[in-house]
C-alpha cells in the first residue's frame, strides 16, 4: 500500500516527539483523517484554504491495515483513509510543508 498523508493545520507534532501521535479531534471524532498522495493537495485547498502552510505528516500504513478504513463521510465524493488508532511514531516516514500560493498549495518536496 502507498504512503498516506496527514495535515497539521499547527504545531501539533513535534519531530522529536516520543510518542504516539494523536490529533486533537480524535476524541470527538474516533479516527485520524489521512488521505492518499492523489488526494493530499485537493484536501488542503479545500480545508486549509486560510492558512499560510501546512506541515503534513508522510506515514507508512504497514501494520496498521486492521485499523484503517477507507470510507465515505458526508457529502464526500470519494473515499478517504480513516486510522481508528492512534498513529505510531516509527509509521511517521516525515514530515514536510505544503504552501499556500494565489494558485493553491503546492508540495514543497518537489
Amino acid at each position: 500500500m502507498e504512503h498516506l498523508y496527514h495535515i497539521l493545520s499547527s504545531n501539533d507534532w513535534s519531530e522529536e516527539s516520543t510518542v504516539d501521535y494523536l490529533p486533537q479531534s480524535f476524541d470527538e471524532e474516533g479516527f485520524i483523517h489521512l488521505s492518499t498522495e492523489q488526494q493530499l493537495l485537493d484536501t488542503a485547498n479545500r480545508h486549509f484554504r486560510q492558512e499560510r502552510s501546512l506541515r503534513v505528516l508522510e506515514v507508512n500504513p504497514k501494520g496498521l491495515e486492521n485499523n484503517l478504513v477507507f470510507e465515505q463521510i458526508g457529502e464526500a465524493i470519494e473515499a478517504y483513509p480513516h486510522l481508528y488508532q492512534s498513529l505510531p511514531q516509527k509509521n511517521i516516514v516525515q514530515c514536510f510543508v505544503l504552501e499556500n500560493s494565489p494558485r493553491g498549495f503546492f508540495d514543497t518536496r518537489n
